[in-house]
C-alpha cells in the first residue's frame, strides 16, 4: 500500500513529463530510461518502480487519452446522429489540451498505433457526415476511409502544431471542405 500518494503521483508526473519532453524531440525508440530518469531528477530504479520500460509509459499515456476521447464520444449519446459537429469540437479540445502530447503521437515520429486506434475510435462518428461511401467494406471504401481520416488528423496535426485559428473556425474550414449533412 501506497504510503504517500501525493509524492508517488508527483514523481510519476516528472517521470511523464520528462518522457514527453524527449519525446517530442525523437522517436520512442531513440529514448532510455536514463535519459528520463535523468530529465526527472531521479534514479533508474524510481522509474522501474512504476514502468518495466518506456514503452509501457508510452502505452498508459496514449491509453489515456484515447481514453477520453472514447469517454467523449460514448457520453454523447447511444444514438450515433444525436453526435453533432460539437462533439468533434470537444475531441479538439482535449486534443488542444493534451497538446504535447497529442502533436507528438501525431508527428512524423510518433505511434502509428496510436494513430489507427485513434482513427478507428472517431470514425463511426465522423462517417455519417462524409460523403455517402457505396460499400464502405470493399477496397475502395476502405480507401476512402483512410483518405478521409488522414486528412483531417493530417489537418489537426499541422492545426496543433500552429493554432492560428479556433477550434470553430477548424471545424467551419473542414466541414465546408468534406463534410455533409447527418444520414438521416
Amino acid at each position: 500500500m501506497n504510503k504517500r500518494p501525493a509524492i508517488t503521483e508527483q514523481t510519476r508526473k516528472k517521470l511523464v513529463d520528462a518522457f514527453w519532453s524527449l519525446y517530442m524531440e525523437k522517436p520512442v525508440s531513440r529514448i532510455s530510461v536514463r535519459e528520463i530518469t535523468d530529465c526527472a531528477g531521479y534514479n533508474r530504479a524510481t522509474f522501474y518502480h512504476y514502468y518495466t520500460d518506456v514503452y509501457q509509459l508510452l502505452q498508459e499515456e496514449e491509453a489515456s487519452l484515447l481514453r477520453q476521447i472514447r469517454d467523449l464520444l460514448e457520453n454523447a449519446g447511444s444514438d450515433q446522429n444525436t453526435i453533432a459537429v460539437d462533439n468533434f469540437g470537444e475531441m479538439l479540445v482535449i486534443l488542444r489540451n493534451n497538446n504535447l502530447y497529442a502533436s507528438a503521437l501525431l508527428s512524423d515520429h510518433g505511434d502509428p498505433a496510436f494513430v489507427s486506434s485513434l482513427k478507428e475510435l472517431v470514425w463511426p462518428y465522423i462517417n455519417m457526415y462524409l460523403v455517402q461511401l457505396k460499400d464502405e467494406d470493399s477496397y475502395e471504401g476502405q480507401l476512402l476511409k483512410e483518405y478521409y481520416l488522414s486528412g483531417i488528423f493530417g489537418t489537426v496535426r499541422r492545426w496543433l502544431a500552429d493554432p492560428q485559428i479556433g477550434i470553430d473556425e477548424l471545424i467551419n474550414l473542414m466541414i465546408g471542405q468534406i463534410m455533409r449533412l447527418p444520414r438521416q
